[in-house]
């Protein structure tokens, strides 16, 4: 038998019609993929960081054989100010440019001979998460868990889940008292469920609720 908090996310889930994203895809480049997870953190996907990747895309293409290594040396020749101006934006994380932030990540894997997102992949589970949810969290100022596991999932391990205000606010409806541990859960629980992935299911609940507070203002 399932837990509570299981069964009252199953319950939603069917109540509310909530579906997988038919068109979900992660990037193909690592690069892609950390800029999404720094510059998605307190702002509008839709309406910024979609807009932004494209900008980027068109300087450095979002393809599996962009290296982190390319990244760096981009912003450095723009200058991290410029590179934030015209082609990421200015937005700040822990008080600190989110370009500078991205790029850091980027080093930060460069120097530990991850250069692209097929290299993180090769790694095993624990090693890789040794990487990112310890050593790059200690390292990075502005990579908390939070980002730490979208960051993982984003580059291809999709049995983590981003457990960030959003859907925390889901969930408090659902269970005011519930832990992290226990949203975490219920969301593998219902994903194997689902024959999905927890972080595809994660992204459809992010979906839901960010659509839900769109809808109220």
């Amino acid at each position: 038998m399932s837990d509570p908090l299981t069964e009252r996310l199953r319950t939603f889930i069917q109540a509310e019609g909530i579906a997988i994203d038919k068109c979900f895809q992660l990037h193909p480049s690592g690069v892609h993929s950390v800029v999404n997870c720094v510059f998605s953190a307190q702002a509008r996907f839709d309406a910024v960081v979609i807009p932004m990747l494209n900008r980027l895309n068109e300087r450095l293409p979002d393809t599996p054989a962009l290296t982190f290594q390319e990244f760096v040396t981009d912003v450095d020749d723009l200058g991290p100010e410029r590179y934030a101006a015209e082609v990421l934006n200015r937005q700040k994380l822990a008080r600190r440019p989110k370009v500078e932030v991205a790029r850091d990540v980027a080093v930060f894997l460069s120097e530990r001979r991850v250069s692209t997102r097929a290299d993180f992949e090769a790694l095993t589970d624990e090693k890789a998460e040794q990487l990112v949810l310890i050593d790059l969290v200690c390292k990075v100022k502005g990579i908390g868990p939070t980002l730490a596991h979208y960051l993982t999932w984003l580059m291809g391990r999709e049995q983590h889940v981003k457990v960030d205000s959003l859907l925390t606010r889901l969930f408090r409806r659902l269970e005011p008292t519930a832990q992290k541990t226990e949203l975490v859960t219920a969301i593998r629980a219902i994903a194997a469920e689902m024959n999905t992935t927890p972080a595809r299911l994660d992204n459809a609940l992010w979906r839901y609720e960010s659509q839900r507070g769109r809808s109220q203002l």
